[in-house]
């Protein structure tokens, strides 16, 4: 493997847990880094673990392709178990997953092992076979670990978890042969993990700014306001309800269309207190709610639409994670409306590429930069164009090719021949036998 050429086709295989073929957030990630990936020639494959449980299980399917990857549920379902029920399920996956690395590797069929989001159970043992064949490994993160930073109540099984999450990053980042993070949060938490500032490569967010470009606005009477998302504990939600309501006092005129929404059992509670606020504030006239949609209408919807919200609020998910759905708005063309939060600052400027808000994302500021919006379509179509530009130096396909040339170089110049002990092999396998992996405790993700 050391002597492969960059430039050559390479094939490789993504470790994951996602939704799909349709799903957002770190679903839409993996399809856009295998979109890149298959355009600069790659063949490109996914072994998917488990569902994450936000789209919708009725839209799923098991396997097929996406993005011009095959991929394939490994156990063979999309109903995603929760809790303690998932111990076994995690770990029969992370079983099929090594028997499926044996059999690529023997019919010579991977050149390149690429994890997504995962943790010890998984990572570490893939880690150690894939070193014992002389398979490069790519470690991805996009957010900073659930289980260390929550601010839930610190149950057993929560205490589990975060064993889990706290040897992924004492012991897996050092094992890489790359590593891929989307925010300078993540760059200086790997560089100081790894011990090797030069195996971490930030890749923001890739988004096809050709697909989300939209044309001029339409010419309505109404302007229409527009979010899509997961409504994630990041996301501003309240507070812009508060900021609609003012706005509708002042005699504005608008239309709020809300698209997305979670599976999850444990996010249900904060859609139902959207749902009550809205007819609290008076506004079930002007706010449209429509749940969770496919990418299609999600398309559909921002070419009709005037202004996009992606306001997110401070925290550790603002700070280590970049919006998808912000490089996304920005690429259509139409005005964004953002926060200040983690790098957005790096990459948008007020009143310039998008009307930002500060990480307080009081109603008073929201009501303020959505005002302004409301009031000149010249002021949206300026500033939407600045962002699109945004878009295309930083996020789109070509940008986001050069980078992966760039960690393609490093990973295969740098991997060696297999190394590791048949022992080690064999030490690791046991420890899926006996759902203790090498560490001798059973943790989760």
């Amino acid at each position: 493997m050391k002597n492969r050429r960059v430039e050559s086709a390479l094939q490789i295989v993504f470790i994951t847990m996602a939704d799909l073929p349709e799903g957002g957030g770190g679903t839409s990630r993996l399809k856009s880094l295998v979109q890149v990936l298959r355009k600069s020639g790659h063949k490109v494959s996914i072994l998917n673990e488990h569902a994450l449980g936000v789209s919708p299980a009725s839209i799923q399917q098991t396997r097929g392709t996406v993005c011009g990857a095959e991929y394939e549920y490994v156990l063979g379902t999309v109903v995603r178990e929760y809790g303690f029920r998932v111990c076994r399920a995690k770990v029969r996956a992370v079983r099929a997953i090594w028997k499926r690395i044996k059999n690529l590797s023997k019919a010579g069929r991977i050149d390149l092992l690429w994890f997504t989001n995962l943790t010890f159970y998984d990572t570490y043992p893939l880690t150690v076979l894939a070193r014992r064949l002389g398979i490069p490994t790519i470690q991805e993160y996009e957010d900073e670990r659930l289980e260390l930073v929550t601010e839930a109540p610190r149950s057993f099984a929560r205490r589990l978890f975060a064993l889990n999450s706290s040897l992924a990053d004492r012991w897996c980042p050092s094992m890489a042969d790359g590593i891929v993070v989307i925010s300078s949060y993540l760059v200086e938490k790997y560089s100081r993990l790894s011990g090797d500032p030069s195996l971490v490569h930030l890749i923001p967010t890739v988004v096809d700014c050709e697909f989300w470009k939209c044309g001029r606005e339409l010419d309505t009477e109404v302007p229409t306001i527009l979010y899509t998302g997961c409504l994630g504990e990041q996301d501003e939600m309240e507070n812009i309800l508060v900021a609609l309501a003012r706005l509708r006092d002042q005699g504005l005129r608008f239309k709020f269309v809300m698209l997305g929404g979670s599976a999850r059992e444990d996010e249900g509670e904060r859609e139902a207190g959207i749902s009550v606020q809205i007819k609290e504030l008076g506004l079930t006239s002007v706010v449209e709610k429509r749940g969770f949609v496919p990418l299609a209408q999600v398309r559909s919807e921002l070419e009709k639409a005037n202004i996009l919200v992606n306001i997110r609020r401070d925290g550790v998910w603002s700070q280590s994670g970049l919006s998808t759905k912000l490089s996304e708005y920005l690429a259509s063309g139409r005005l964004v409306v953002s926060s200040t939060v983690g790098d957005v600052g790096q990459y948008l400027k007020h009143d310039e590429s998008a009307l930002l808000v500060s990480s307080k994302c009081a109603p008073d500021e929201i009501a303020e930069v959505l005002g302004r919006a409301l009031l000149s379509r010249d002021l949206r179509a300026q500033i939407g164009g600045k962002g699109r530009q945004v878009a295309l130096t930083h996020f789109d396909v070509p940008v986001a090719q050069e980078r992966l040339r760039s960690l393609f170089k490093r990973v295969l110049q740098s991997a060696g021949e297999p190394g590791l002990s048949s022992e080690a092999l064999r030490e690791a396998e046991r420890g899926l036998d006996d759902v203790t992996l090498v560490a001798g405790k059973e943790s989760l993700q």
